[in-house]
């Protein structure tokens, strides 16, 4: 037996086709012609801590895991963690608990340390 679907979860369904189908279009417009450049890198000169994203993806639908390493190693390594908070605070309808809380609030903590680090002399020698 199928669960019923709520019109709150079809219109998630909606926006996350929605979603799916820009981001389909952007990877081939990036794949033929480029990403966008980082407004932040642009203003700054310093990596945000999505920098490299566009390549990183990229990347993963070629089955380059090495070249979506360098891209970005933190969004690649930490995708199960994001995904998993992502849907968690998205798709279910209750409220997230203390512990979803935490450790959304700990993701968002570690990937500012992820754009800190990366754009340290001490630490550009390992990215």
């Amino acid at each position: 037996m199928l669960p019923t679907v709520t019109p709150a979860k079809r219109r998630k369904l909606r926006t996350l086709g929605l979603v799916l189908g820009a981001g389909a279009v952007y990877a081939a417009l990036a794949a033929r012609f480029g990403g966008l450049p980082c407004p932040f890198r642009f203003v700054t000169g310093l990596q945000c801590p999505g920098c490299g994203i566009t390549t990183l993806l990229l990347c993963l639908l070629k089955g380059d895991w090495q070249g979506a390493w360098e891209a970005n190693p933190f969004l690649l390594a930490s995708s199960p963690l994001l995904a998993a908070i992502l849907w968690r605070f998205w798709w279910v309808e209750s409220r997230p608990g203390r512990l979803w809380q935490v450790l959304a609030a700990g993701y968002v903590a570690a990937l500012l340390m992820w754009g800190f680090a990366r754009n340290c002399a001490v630490f550009s020698a390992f990215f």
